[in-house]
Formats: structure tokens, C-alpha cells, sequence
């Protein structure tokens, strides 16, 4: 199989990981990220907020989270091996900016637009990170995939929750960033498919 043809698999899932985060995004969005419910009595709110709260970041920004990460994983290693580099298959990905950035130059718009990303997604999970002392990528993983760790420790979501409508920038944001991957990273695939 020749690489373009292996790359483009991974452009695939990246592609559907990448739909997948901005339709949970988009919801967010177009909800105001509402997690409140009013109404006349406590039943009517009770019903109005069980509406609300479903499209919220209560309930799919932590999904969206992951798989906007998954999305920018799968673009890189894709991008590497259209490129000819070996990949490894771990999580991860500091080492294949830096490979990626000796291919495309630290002004072009795939490595910027992965790079703008990956600045952005560490200001958004730091403080995730520090309180529940995840240190490396794949505990990043791990804590967005499963509610305790392997050593049966609880995950604090608190932060990545509940961020009202002062939320909405930070997920208008993640998804302006998302947008110009995927655009920058498919661009640069047909131009190598044709080449």
C-alpha cells in the first residue's frame, strides 16, 4: 500500500473525529451553553433544565474535547506519513510538531494552525491538568475517556463544566482552530495526491 494511500486513512478517521467534535461544538454554541432551567414552578424548571443541560458543556464538551485531540492527532501522524516519516503510536505529540515543523516551516499554515491548536487546547485543559496532576498525553486520554484512573483516583471535571455563556468564546474558539486544520491538512493532501 503506498503511503498517500495509508495517510489518507488517517485523514479519513481524522476527517469524522473532526465532524463529530464540531457538531458537538456547534451544539454548544447554538444553545448559549445554557445549564439552567426556569420555569412557573420547580417542575417546570426541572423540565426546562434537563432540556438545556443535554447541550451544554455539561454534558458534550468533555466528548468534544476528545475528540477534537483525536482529530489533531490523527491529522498529524497522516501529514507525517504522507511526508514519508515513520510514526509512533503513542499519544504523544510534541515530538511530531517538531518533525512537522522541520517539514513545513514554523509560517506555514498547517504547521501554525496545529501549533495554534495545541497552544490553545493547553490554555483550555491546564488547570484540568494541575488539579487532577496529569502529566503526560496519555493520561490527558485517559482522564477524558474514563471517570477515575487506573490507580482508581477520581477525575475533577469541575473546570471543563458549567462555564455558562462565558463559555461560548472558548468553545467558538476551538472550533475556529479545528476548522483551519482541517482545511490546511486537506489542502495539503490534494496537492501531494496530485503531485
Amino acid at each position: 500500500m503506498f503511503l498517500n494511500e495509508i495517510a489518507k486513512k488517517y485523514f479519513v478517521l481524522a476527517s469524522q473525529y473532526y465532524h463529530t467534535s464540531k457538531i458537538l461544538l456547534e451544539t454548544i454554541i447554538q444553545n448559549d451553553n445554557l445549564s439552567i432551567g426556569i420555569g412557573f414552578s420547580e417542575e417546570e424548571a426541572l423540565i426546562d433544565f434537563n432540556k438545556k443541560v443535554i447541550k451544554s458543556d455539561v454534558y458534550i464538551f468533555i466528548p468534544a474535547l476528545f475528540n477534537s485531540l483525536q482529530t489533531v492527532e490523527l491529522f498529524i501522524k497522516g501529514l507525517l506519513l504522507l511526508n514519508g516519516k515513520e510514526i509512533d503510536y503513542k499519544h504523544e505529540l510534541e515530538n511530531s510538531l517538531l518533525i512537522l515543523k522541520d517539514i513545513y516551516g514554523d509560517k506555514s499554515g498547517i504547521y501554525k494552525s496545529i501549533k495554534n491548536f495545541y497552544n490553545f487546547q493547553e490554555d483550555v485543559i491546564g488547570k484540568f491538568k494541575i488539579i487532577n496532576q496529569i502529566t503526560t498525553t496519555e493520561d490527558l486520554y485517559e482522564a477524558l475517556r474514563y471517570p477515575e484512573s487506573k490507580n482508581k483516583k477520581k477525575y475533577d471535571y469541575s473546570n471543563l463544566r458549567f462555564n455558562g455563556k462565558s463559555g461560548v468564546n472558548l468553545f467558538e474558539k476551538l472550533l475556529d482552530r479545528l476548522q483551519k486544520i482541517n482545511k490546511n491538512v486537506l489542502q495539503e493532501f490534494k496537492i501531494k495526491e496530485v503531485s
